[in-house]
């Protein structure tokens, strides 16, 4: 099929209906807009057409991943049937119009990057699909972090109620401590606790959410399982450290406040601050192994070293030395240690002596003056 055979409404080589045109230049390319991408109609002649291909070829996986961010949004659905009309006419355009027309957008840029590109600015055609790709994946890693706060929030809040409930069942002294494992000392200060750490923790997320990495929306099932784990982390953490408050395990005191004292608001300040902080109760865990699980260091006793003698005061005879070799444990001294090692006072005899003769020409000094002469 040429170029000039392309129209609107009609397949084209491939069998795909051909909805939009971008560019046509009969007979080089055609840049034009099927159901499934943006697709490119190369010229009528094979070896331009080969050319044109090899020279695409580098911009294929950029192309394709943009393909791939964008997948979805082009055939959105508006499900009606999920509101009533009166609901639609408030909202104002529904979310999948909002997302084909968002594809639209973005598929004419990639039209005009393969324009550039055809014309024979490969590398202004790769700069503005890089550029498209950036902003595609910006909006992606944007909705997933709203994804990610709204899964983090209805956690946190669901698990509040929950344990609103169990505390005032059990004020309300309807849970019997003999059979049920969930009522014992000081329940209700622990349920808060965690109360208070899944609010900690939320606040946490929203704080550090734009440096806090999250895949895009593809990938929602991983952001919501990251999200319920860092809630759950909150909530454990909470609890764990009202529990070690009132053990008496650690005392947290700020201001004038008393850790003896544990009302309602130290506990659930204490739950705030460790599930607030991902790493407050497991590095206090940590210390507390290290500290049971630590061995005594066995050192050897040093032995006792006499006075040090004052300034300028030197040690006489051999009384002085052989302190001082007691004092650093050096061996007792021997009968010949006072004994000069030199060799300077031993007679040597005359067949032990090397003759000038044998001796190396000396260099440098100053010559001796011959006899007899004036200079």
């Amino acid at each position: 099929m040429n170029i000039a055979d392309l129209a609107l409404k009609e397949r084209d080589s491939a069998g795909v209906e051909v909805l939009q045109f971008y560019a046509r230049k009969p007979p080089e390319y055609a840049v034009y807009q099927t159901s499934e991408r943006v697709t490119i109609q190369f010229a009528d002649a094979p070896d331009k057409a080969d050319e044109q291909r090899k020279a695409l070829a580098q911009l294929a996986p950029m192309r394709g991943e943009l393909n791939g961010l964008i997948d979805g949004w082009r055939d959105a659905p508006n499900r009606v049937l999920d509101r009533p009309a009166w609901l639609w006419r408030l909202a104002g355009e529904s979310r999948g119009a909002r997302l084909r027309r968002r594809a639209a957008r973005y598929d004419r840029r990639v039209a005009d990057g393969l324009v550039v590109a055809l014309e024979g600015d490969l590398t202004g055609g790769g700069a503005v699909l890089e550029n498209v790709k950036s902003e595609v994946l910006a909006e992606r890693v944007g909705w997933a972090r709203f994804q990610y706060l709204i899964a983090a929030v209805l956690l946190a809040l669901g698990f509040m109620l929950f344990a609103s409930l169990i505390a005032a069942w059990q004020q309300a002294a309807l849970c019997p401590p003999a059979r049920d494992p969930r009522c014992f000392d000081h329940a209700t200060d622990l349920w808060r606790g965690g109360m208070a750490g899944a609010l900690g923790s939320f606040f946490s997320i929203a704080l550090a959410i734009r440096e806090r990495t999250v895949l895009p929306d593809l990938n929602r099932q991983a952001n919501m399982m990251d999200a319920a784990l860092r809630v759950a982390i909150g909530i454990i953490a909470g609890v764990v450290f009202v529990a070690l408050v009132l053990s008496g395990f650690v005392n947290l005191a700020i201001g004038r406040s008393d850790p003896a004292v544990a009302g309602t608001l130290y506990i659930g300040l204490c739950g705030f601050l460790a599930g607030f902080s991902e790493r407050m109760v497991p590095d206090l865990l940590a210390k507390a192994e290290a500290r049971t699980g630590e061995r005594p260091v066995l050192r050897k006793p040093e032995p006792e070293l006499e006075a040090k003698p004052e300034p300028g005061a030197a040690p006489t005879g051999r009384t002085g030395g052989a302190a001082a070799s007691a004092a650093f444990g050096s061996e007792p001294e021997v009968a010949e240690a006072h004994v000069d090692g030199c060799v300077a006072d031993v007679p040597i005899a005359e067949a032990e002596l090397t003759p000038d003769a044998m001796l190396p020409v000396a260099s440098g000094g100053v010559a001796m003056k011959p006899e007899g002469s004036s200079r």
